[in-house]
């Protein structure tokens, strides 16, 4: 379908989001009008909507792929109903001595959302859980906890590969491999990304840096609960518990897709070794924590619950598999590259999806609604004009972390600030003219990567 109808179901989806902020309202109408405009009848595309979300179901990867973010859930929150956060704050702070200056606490802080790596949520509530204290210690404002915080969680998260973020994008690459858009594994995108994403590695470089400077946001007013407390007590646990889930998980990955590669890790099954990775993680530490006295049933409470945590997540990544194949079928990727080729120069590309994304982001407050509603998009739209796709999803990737982190809407700005007791009003303000610095130098360095792909 060569026309301009073509760009009616993603810029609906788009426009929605913004207006009403109701990301699954959005993409489910950016579907029915797609599923319609293949139909060509109105009755019959709104029940073909309904049926293109259930043949998401019809693919192994996509499946395997809404199991996994499930097990991540269950995996973060056994990490913290056992205790093992606790015994290993109590480690560094007391027994190990780690942490005697104002630059040693945000270093350490900063430390541990990299503990939390496959989730960002997660990995913003543990630097919080762990800063308050050290940060009142040293008398370091709440709006500089909060923007580590941020700047941790979902910057990381998307530059893990094996993260729940990482593996939510390996899907969407997947649906581009099985409609035949792109050829290699959707791993091997993924990975060749990462050296472009600009602004997730610059805020995350920032952090450290800031912390040596020793500059800090506002005068400090910790809580009177952290300011009386300068050390942890005792936990009833070892830090086993938090260091056994996580290294289950990544020696499975690391060994099944060193076998299945014949020794070459990116040419193994990274999709199967991620997927099984979380089943041997979540029996494996049921298995320890039985043996330390945890009932069964217990355990088992603590899976669920952390895998209803993730059912958001899942839902849009449904959601996101059924756009990708309508958006596919319609052939909007193509006809956007010829509306691209023909006027904007190829060298602007990602620069333009840097702040596209940027704009989607700010304006729904998420970045995995904006990567999923962008990527069926924007790699048809690349390859048809002869940009990297790597640099297009990284420059995708950076635009949607940066308004992700700096709206006043988003749920990482009310997530952070949470988890650092800080007024989300504050943070917002006191965090964005770091953002911006970053953004602004992000944007520079895809101006001069589109120039010179096209020299």
């Amino acid at each position: 379908m060569n026309t301009w109808l073509t760009l009616l179901p993603p810029s609906l989806a788009i426009l929605l989001a913004i207006t009403t902020r109701q990301v699954y309202v959005a993409i489910f109408a950016g579907i029915a009008t797609g599923s319609i405009l293949i139909s060509q009848e109105p009755l019959t595309g709104l029940a073909n909507s309904f049926n293109a979300i259930a043949n998401t179901f019809h693919s192994p990867s996509a499946v395997k792929s809404l199991i996994f973010i499930l097990l991540i859930g269950g995996i973060i929150n056994v990490m913290k109903q056992s205790g093992g956060v606790d015994a290993l704050i109590f480690q560094l702070s007391n027994k190990g001595k780690l942490i005697k200056s104002k630059s040693s606490a945000q270093l350490v802080t900063f430390s541990f959302g990299f503990l939390m790596c496959l989730e960002g949520v997660g990995s913003m509530m543990l630097v919080g859980l762990v800063g308050r204290p050290l940060f009142s210690k040293f008398k370091i404002s709440r709006e500089k906890l909060a923007f580590v915080a941020n700047s941790t969680g979902s910057p990381l998260a998307w530059l893990m590969p094996f993260s729940g973020a990482g593996v939510f994008l390996v899907s969407l690459i997947t649906a581009q491999v099985e409609n035949g858009t792109l050829t290699d594994k959707p791993i091997t995108y993924v990975f060749a990304a990462l050296p472009y994403q600009f602004y997730c590695i610059s805020i995350l470089a920032l952090v450290p840096i800031m912390a040596f400077s020793k500059r800090d946001f506002n005068p400090v007013t910790p809580t009177t609960a952290d300011s009386t407390s300068s050390s942890f007590e005792p936990p009833q646990t070892g830090i086993t518990a938090i260091i056994l889930p996580i290294s289950l998980l990544l020696t499975s990955i690391g060994t099944i897709a060193f076998t299945t590669g014949k020794g070459n890790i990116l040419a193994g099954d990274i999709g199967s070794a991620i997927y099984w990775s979380g089943f041997i993680s979540l029996i494996g530490s049921g298995i320890y924590f039985r043996m330390t006295g945890v009932n069964a049933q217990r355990y088992i409470e603590w899976c669920i619950q952390g895998m209803q945590q993730m059912l958001p997540a899942v839902i849009i990544l449904v959601l996101a598999f059924s756009l990708s194949d309508i958006t596919s079928q319609l052939g909007t990727g193509e006809y956007l590259a010829g509306l691209i080729s023909a006027g904007l120069p190829a060298w602007l590309v990602p620069a333009s999806i840097f702040v596209i994304s940027i704009l989607i982001s700010f304006s729904t407050g998420s970045s995995g609604a904006t990567v999923s509603i962008m990527t069926p998009i924007i790699i048809p739209l690349v390859i048809g004009i002869d940009i990297p796709v790597p640099l297009a999803i990284a420059a995708l990737i950076s635009g949607a972390v940066f308004g992700d982190q700096s709206s006043l809407i988003s749920d990482s700005v009310i997530v952070a600030s949470t988890a650092a007791d800080c007024p989300p009003q504050r943070h917002f303000m006191t965090q964005l003219p770091y953002t911006l610095a970053m953004a602004l130098l992000s944007l520079t360095l895809y101006l001069v990567v589109g120039f010179n792909t096209q020299i």
